[in-house]
């Protein structure tokens, strides 16, 4: 089955041996327990190896009926940065219980403060459906990321929701640039479906780069007035996950052997400024007057006629660079 999106060839970095390796990188199955489950339960049998078709399955099982089990899934490798990152998940979310939390594709780092490097990219949930506050919350997916972990949600996060729909399959796709998210979900498989919400996020809260994991996930939140320990088993198909990194910056422009070099010839009125330019290549060059710019024949001076009294700023620049700007009294 086709990729949302061509995946890293041959990672650099694939991460450490795991539980399982998928799409090219490593993954481990939580095993320990913790947050964010309210009852801090987690089984790593609650994820399964990569089937034949090369989709993950998390389960969320109840084996007592009153002590729900979460499940979760993360990368061994450390680290993944800005790129673009895709998923395509099998749920029906409109029918999500209103306890259960999907963890959909997320980047985390525990120890990066104050935000913990948290990006959401299709965290579904009703969070428990609000009754504990007199009201009904529906499901609804959200597009976000922290940027100070220690405030509460709606304080210390940037996040857009938006309501989920019926589709039994959605394709996620998020681009991480330096200060700017780009999140968009689309209905079904790959993006020629419906796009359901784009969103852009932009400004100095975007978090940076550190030593973010991918993570998965699905499990119970406590809080709501939602009743967490009778929920019922859930599960979600992960069919495809690809990340292909940012286009590495262009490298410096070479330092040209352009020397720049001028003679003044004052007479009675007129100052004639000779420029005069060594290394320049080409066909032309193109030189700055106070800003001003403007192409010359490469015939290795210029002159340039003005009256006395200001200095003037000259740069030359041809293929291989620019020289550095040299100010000339007339």
């Amino acid at each position: 089955m086709p990729s949302a999106q061509a995946a890293e060839t041959t990672p650099p970095d694939p991460g450490p041996a795991g539980s399982f390796a998928w799409k090219g990188f490593n993954w481990e199955k939580r095993f320990w327990g913790g947050a964010p489950q309210y009852n801090r339960l987690f089984d790593s049998a609650n994820v399964s190896n990569p089937d034949a078709n090369g989709h993950v399955t998390l389960k969320l099982t109840n084996p007592t009926g009153q002590a729900p089990v979460a499940a979760e899934f993360q990368s061994t490798r450390h680290g993944f940065g800005y790129g673009t990152y895709s998923t395509i998940v099998a749920k029906n979310l409109s029918i999500l219980q209103k306890e259960v939390v999907w963890g959909c594709l997320f980047t985390y780092d525990p120890l990066a403060e104050p935000g913990y490097n948290e990006i959401d990219l299709c965290e579904a949930s009703a969070w428990g459906g609000g009754a504990a506050y007199g009201e009904s919350w529906p499901v609804s997916q959200g597009h976000g990321y922290w940027f100070d972990a220690t405030k509460p949600p709606g304080q210390g996060n940037n996040t857009v929701n938006f309501d989920v729909t019926a589709s039994p399959i959605t394709t996620h796709r998020m681009v991480w640039e330096p200060g700017k998210l780009t999140f968009e979900t689309f209905a079904g498989e790959g993006f020629a479906g419906t796009l359901l919400k784009r969103t852009v996020l932009q400004g100095a809260t975007v978090p940076v780069p550190a030593k973010e994991q991918v993570h998965f996930n699905l499990w119970v939140t406590g809080g709501g007035g939602g009743d967490p320990a009778h929920v019922k088993p859930e599960s979600v198909v992960v069919r495809d996950f690809s990340f292909v990194p940012a286009a590495a910056a262009p490298p410096p422009a070479p330092v040209s052997a352009i020397k720049l070099s001028a003679t003044t010839t004052k007479a009675k009125g007129v100052n004639t400024t000779t420029l005069k330019w060594s290394g320049a290549t080409g066909t032309s060059v193109t030189l700055w007057i106070n800003g001003v710019q403007k192409t010359v024949p490469n015939t290795g001076a210029y002159v340039n006629k003005s009256k006395g009294g200001a200095a003037t700023a000259y740069k030359v620049c041809d293929t291989a660079g620019c020289s550095s700007v040299l100010s000339v009294v007339t």
